[in-house]
Parts: structure tokens; C-alpha cells; sequence
């Protein structure tokens, strides 16, 4: 089991599909917010593709999709600073019940 305690790190896909969808873009606004103890960066395909642009968030996994720069000082707030997921993002698929995060 991960260490939820240890510090976050946000991933957001660059390959094809989410770059296509607008990755830069919310990965240079996450860039833009830096947030103490967190760590942003590229990273290659999650395999979730045709969801993204895709964010991951570690280490508890969460991911949210269809993200869009306007959603990144959201998630930025809420889930980075104040250890809230934002269920309105969370990935449907993954994450089929949003209390699993209570």
C-alpha cells in the first residue's frame, strides 16, 4: 500500500491523444500555480486514452479527465492544498463511487 502521507505528485499525459485534446496547456498551468511539495511533470500514456487530457495524482491514485486549464486551479486548491478529490473530475471509470476517497 502507498504511503498517503508521502508528497504528491501530479502527472499529466503528453502522448498523442491528450496532447492532441490540450495536455500542454493544462500541464503549463499546473506549472504556472506551483503548490509547496508537489511535483508536476509530462509523463507518457496512462492508457486511458480518449479520456484526457488525463491527470494523475499520486500517491493516491486518483485520476481526473477531460481536463482543461480552467479546472486546474480547482484541483489545485481543493484536492493539492486541501486534500479534497474533486469528484466532478474524477475519471468515471476508475473511480465508480466518489465516497471511496471519505
Amino acid at each position: 500500500m502507498e504511503n498517503l502521507n508521502s508528497p504528491k505528485q501530479v502527472l499529466v499525459c503528453q502522448h498523442h491523444t491528450c496532447r492532441k485534446d490540450g495536455a500542454a496547456r493544462v500541464l503549463e498551468t499546473f506549472q504556472a500555480h506551483p503548490v509547496v511539495d508537489v511535483t508536476v511533470s509530462g509523463c507518457g500514456c496512462l492508457g486511458l486514452c480518449g479520456s484526457g487530457p488525463i491527470v494523475l495524482v499520486t500517491p493516491d491514485n486518483t485520476y481526473y479527465w477531460h481536463i482543461r486549464p480552467k479546472n486546474v486551479p480547482t484541483l489545485i486548491d481543493q484536492h493539492l492544498r486541501h486534500g479534497q478529490v474533486v469528484t466532478d473530475l474524477l475519471h468515471a471509470r476508475l473511480h465508480h463511487d466518489p465516497n471511496e476517497f471519505l
